[in-house]
């Protein structure tokens, strides 16, 4: 029998991780018990799938003992615990590696460590180098204020041990201000948290962040922090905003948001401006399926665009171009006619797509370039070489094959479609609600716009109530090309 946690860890581990837990495993530093490096050189050899008839504790006692006498108790226990303690060091090894990644807390634990060493010197050009440095990439987040703190807290000790009561003064209170500023911080965030928990219907109890939101007078505090010149000030008045928005849904405040960030986008470190305007980006998207859908169409592209030009539409160089924000950057800048920018976005970007999504994204990509130069035959072709293995797929092109056919005059068609489409929305349990409600009630339309179009009863009174009430609904997929279809009917 084997140890499945192990082999469990060890096939989530890429193979970089495996060579680096090899050495790991091999340096004494590390390894201090057991010699396990007999063990890892034959799991190695069976690593990444583990499986086969040699995944037996009887063919491992023999290959690490050979010429031994297997006996099933004893030598079962004596594999058992090797597994244990390969399974304890592939755990120290995955701690070692995150504490590897996370420079700000090393950086801070070296401080440390000089001054309790009382090397005073190398502490002061290790801070010094810290600071002038300031690369943080989550710049503004909470997280950067945490990593601030620690140093501050760290200066204010050496100060202290320096007898150095000025420094350890001010750096007791910068590290107050950074704690402050990160409850402040967190409690404005807190209406993102809530806004999850209703939308999966789950139960709010009582907590203490709820409660100083509910309790602090916020504007007044940023009032006096501007008042003064608060360093503090951007920051806060910042996540202000989000809440505002998040609570809202004013559009005075999206633009009040965004001309701030605007302002100060330089204290702001390209992890947290991407997740901030990713918030516009939210408002936004919001906004297009309402009443002031076109100005909100144009903001996304612009905002869109101006993320790519600042390279922030994925939050690392190594990252893949998420596959749905490719998809929303495509419907968006078709929606708004901009053609050109759409067919440059296809040719540069698509290489960062997922290697399992490229070919999908670039069809379902090119596809809406014919459409829009009306080569609507083409469309098709595009949408059929789409594998439907997402299932945003699934509804954009049905209800894409759907517009095209009416462009087509394919009646037919497009009637078989609205029957396979609504059976699907019905059989299927990947869809939303407002994903289903805004898919039907594009059918249910696209059927009176068909009927109006094919029976040639298209009076304008008939149109008009049509076109009222496709401008009125709140939850509708593709609502300006119905909107156009019926006008055309109108003339």
């Amino acid at each position: 029998m084997t140890d499945t946690k192990l082999i469990t860890l060890l096939k989530k581990l890429t193979p970089d991780e495996m060579r680096d837990l090899e050495k790991y495993i091999a340096s004494p530093y590390f390894s201090k018990s057991r010699d396990l490096n007999p063990l890892f050189s034959i799991l190695k050899k069976l690593y990444p799938d583990f499986s086969g008839k040699d995944l037996n504790n009887e063919y491992l006692f023999h290959s690490l003992y050979p010429g031994k006498k297997y006996e099933k108790v004893k030598s079962d226990n004596l594999i058992k615990t090797l597994y244990s303690g390969m399974f304890r060091m592939c755990k120290n090894f995955l701690s070692q590696n995150e504490f590897m990644k996370d420079t700000k807390r090393r950086e801070f634990y070296l401080l440390n460590q000089l001054r309790k060493k009382q090397l005073n010197k190398e502490f002061e050009k290790e801070f010094t180098k810290i600071t002038e440095e300031d690369n943080f990439s989550n710049r503004g987040s909470m997280e950067y204020f945490m990593e601030n703190y620690y140093l501050k807290s760290v200066f204010r000790d050496y100060s202290l041990d320096n007898d150095d009561f000025k420094n350890t003064y001010e750096n007791a209170l910068s590290a107050g201000e950074l704690t402050s500023v990160m409850a402040l911080i967190k409690c404005l965030r807190y209406a993102d948290e809530k806004t999850l928990a209703d939308m999966y219907n789950l139960e709010t109890r009582y907590n203490l962040t709820d409660n100083l939101l509910r309790h602090l007078n916020f504007r007044s505090l940023i009032d006096e922090m501007k008042k003064n010149k608060d360093r503090f000030y951007p920051y806060v008045y910042t996540y202000y905003l989000v809440y505002l928005l998040n609570t809202g849904k004013s559009t005075d405040v999206y633009f009040d948001l965004k001309n701030h960030l605007n302002e100060y986008a330089e204290i702001f470190g390209k992890d947290e401006l991407y997740i901030l305007r990713s918030i516009l980006l939210t408002f936004c998207s919001i906004m297009s399926a309402g009443k002031e859908r076109k100005r909100f169409q144009r903001e996304q592209f612009e905002l869109n665009d101006g993320n790519l030009k600042l390279g922030i539409y994925k939050r690392s160089r190594e990252e893949d171009f998420h596959v749905v924000l490719f998809r929303n950057m495509v419907l968006n800048s078709s929606a708004v006619g901009e053609t050109e920018w759409l067919e440059k976005f296809i040719e540069t970007y698509s290489p960062e797509l997922p290697d399992k999504h490229r070919e999908n994204m670039i069809n379902f990509s090119k596809a809406f370039l014919c459409i829009s130069g009306k080569e609507y035959e083409k469309a098709l072709e595009y949408f059929s070489k789409i594998r439907l293995n997402l299932f945003f797929f699934k509804i954009d092109v049905r209800i894409f094959q759907l517009i095209i056919y009416y462009e087509l005059n394919y009646t037919e068609q497009a009637y078989s479609l609205i029957d396979s489409t609504n059976h699907f929305l019905t059989d299927t349990g990947q869809a939303s609600e407002i994903v289903t409600e805004s898919t039907k009630n594009f059918l249910k339309y696209y059927k009176e716009i068909m009927k109006l179009k094919n029976t040639k009863l298209s009076g304008k009174s008939d149109a008009s109530f049509l076109l009222n009430e496709i401008k009125e609904n709140k939850v509708l997929a593709s609502r300006d090309w119905l909107v156009e279809k019926v006008n055309e009917l109108m003339q």
